[in-house]
């Protein structure tokens, strides 16, 4: 969970240290995206603030990235999908209906740094990214060709 006092406050800082301006149209794009649950496009962002345009929104959530709030992995489809930063956890997608399920295993956290360290390698940050078929879709194709 994300708590939205400290956000703007991030938020502000940023913008200040930017020489940019602290504007309610930026304020109401990072309340809206706070408010979202798990990942969401750019269009869901414009679809629920007909009050900005659409330039304004896609700026907005490249300041609100660079201010570290925010932050977007590719889908299969090559098309950016946002996340408020939280917690570290790397992400698995199926191929079939783009399903993003997010997941973190420690052991597998332990692994990496230990491949890093034994090649003297000083890691600052990874993304991790499955893709694969979800179980669902897995249990509609094996639906789909059992025969009846």
């Amino acid at each position: 969970m994300v708590d939205h006092q400290y956000a703007f406050k991030q938020f502000t800082d940023y913008l200040r240290s930017e020489g940019k301006s602290i504007t309610p149209e930026r304020l109401d794009i990072l309340d809206l995206v706070l408010h979202e649950k798990g990942h969401f496009r750019i269009e869901d962002v414009i679809r629920k603030n007909d009050r900005v345009s659409r330039a304004t929104i896609y700026r907005t959530l490249k300041t609100i990235e660079d201010a570290g709030l925010i932050k977007y992995i590719r889908t299969i489809h090559d098309e950016k999908i946002f996340e408020v930063v939280k917690e570290h956890h790397d992400h698995m997608i199926c191929e079939v209906c783009g399903k993003i399920i997010e997941f973190h295993d420690p052991d597998l956290e332990s692994l990496q740094n230990d491949i890093c360290a034994s090649r003297g390698f000083s890691p600052t940050r990874h993304t991790m990214k499955i893709f694969g078929i979800c179980p669902a879709c897995q249990k509609h194709r094996s639906q789909k060709n059992t025969p009846e």
